[in-house]
């Protein structure tokens, strides 16, 4: 499956009350309805579902950028491509849909060991299959 077909399947993934119930954690299932945007709080394990489906350290870096308050008051992750630097960010409409810049200049590499509990349950969820 290619990349933009995962994005596609974990975006629709993300409208799913279901899965937002089982992946996100109470905050930010909270601030998820309240705001309406149904990829917040997602950031972080979207990322690496697509990092593990996708070629992993080979072809990605994970990232992340501290929210100040008046954003989600949280950390922020997307992925960078180590090719070219391209930022792929599933979940930037949580902040973009809000006038919010994000300043991916700012953000520091994260290393991935572990999968974690949320990642695997988001892809199996999705239809993604196990990670």
């Amino acid at each position: 499956m290619d990349e933009l077909e995962i994005i596609r399947i974990l975006q629709t993934a993300f409208e799913n009350d279901n899965i937002k119930k089982q992946v996100l954690e109470p905050n930010w299932y909270q601030l998820n309805i309240e705001t309406g945007i149904a990829s917040t709080g997602f950031c972080f394990s979207a990322s690496e579902v697509l990092f593990r489906l996708t070629g992993q350290t080979q072809n990605w870096m994970l990232k992340s950028i501290n929210d100040p308050a008046q954003w989600n008051n949280g950390t922020h992750y997307f992925l960078e491509r180590r090719q070219n630097k391209e930022i792929v960010d599933i979940t930037s409409d949580q902040y973009t849909r809000r006038d919010i810049t994000i300043p991916y200049h700012l953000s520091k590499g994260k290393g991935l060991r572990n999968i974690s509990n949320k990642a695997r349950l988001l892809a199996r969820l999705s239809g993604l299959g196990e990670l």
